[in-house]
């Protein structure tokens, strides 16, 4: 058994929603990036229920987004905190859903900060972005490089493929063991994006 990471991802299921892009919040993208956000991060943060999803309305508690960012129930948040991972911001966001009423202000953004150069350039098979040169746009095997990888943080980025969240297996199996809903994680010589 592998003792690498996982890939942080997301199962709807049959009826939990959908979000759109996060709204009111500057610069969005930076959450995808590891970027800190926490200072002056605004108080009216919040995701839409996608319009395409009309009949998806339950609130999982890891829940699927256009823009691939961790949005989490606060139980979740709070089983995350107790590992006292660092580098990680949690940042408050309410959930609005078809009637655009608020369904739940109970919600955080996990942005990890932690951004590791840990993939194995040429052992991957990845296709680098034409306009971002630092940026890899597809990945259909993903190797990474063991040593490169510290255990002291449960959580953090991938260096190149920022949006990829990578978590650690115990906290994995421990938010799978909870029950916490919405919540699939993907073994990375399994990842294809």
């Amino acid at each position: 058994m592998s003792k690498l990471p996982l890939i942080w991802e997301w199962d709807v299921g049959e009826s939990f929603c959908v979000l759109t892009s996060l709204q009111n919040v500057e610069d969005e993208y930076e959450l995808a990036k590891g970027v800190p956000r926490a200072k002056g991060f605004p108080a009216n943060a919040c995701f839409h229920m996608d319009p395409k999803f009309k009949k998806f309305v339950a609130l999982a508690d890891n829940i699927s987004n256009l823009g691939r960012i961790i949005v989490v129930s606060k139980p979740l948040k709070e089983l995350i905190e107790s590992w006292k991972p660092r580098e990680v911001e949690y940042l408050q966001v309410s959930i609005i859903n078809h009637k655009k009423k608020v369904a739940s202000d109970e919600y955080f953004i996990v942005n990890p900060l932690r951004v590791v150069d840990c993939i194995d350039k040429d052992k991957s098979d990845i296709t680098w972005n034409k306009i971002d040169s630092e940026k890899i746009s597809a990945c259909e095997q993903l190797v990474l490089k063991p040593r490169a990888i510290n255990s002291e943080f449960p959580l953090f980025r991938l260096r190149h493929f920022e949006h990829a969240v990578m978590v650690d297996r115990k906290l994995a199996q421990a938010i799978l063991d909870e029950g916490f809903t919405g919540a699939r994680f993907e073994e990375v010589d399994e990842f294809v994006r």
